[in-house]
């Protein structure tokens, strides 16, 4: 959950590069670039869900074994396959991915019970 907060935090200024600009705030997005920081927030999630999937792989249970792989698995690829086709230069593209991300947030609560 830690990754997921350090990502919306990340993200929360990735469309608001052009006015932290203007007023002099070097964010992560101006001193980086947008693209760098977008790609930086999806490999940090991905690390999450790579992490979550082998906690869910060394689990006794077979029941949590399958539905905590498999739930983090697709959640991972789901994003990927959004990611790829978010264009940076269009705010409403970033705001639709980024209220993605707190979706993703809130399945991750109903995954994580699951892992024993």
């Amino acid at each position: 959950m830690s990754f997921f907060s350090v990502v919306i935090a990340l993200f929360k200024d990735i469309p608001d590069i052009d006015g932290d600009k203007i007023f002099g705030i070097q964010s992560f997005s101006v001193r980086l670039g947008q693209k760098r920081v977008f790609w930086i927030c999806v490999a940090l999630l991905e690390m999450a869900y790579g992490v979550a999937l082998v906690v869910g792989a060394a689990s006794p249970c077979l029941w949590s074994k399958i539905v905590t792989g498999l739930g983090h698995a697709v959640l991972a690829a789901i994003l990927f396959y959004r990611a790829k086709s978010v264009d940076l230069r269009s705010k409403a593209s970033i705001t639709s991915f980024y209220m993605f991300i707190w979706k993703l947030f809130y399945a991750e609560y109903l995954l994580i019970p699951l892992v024993r």
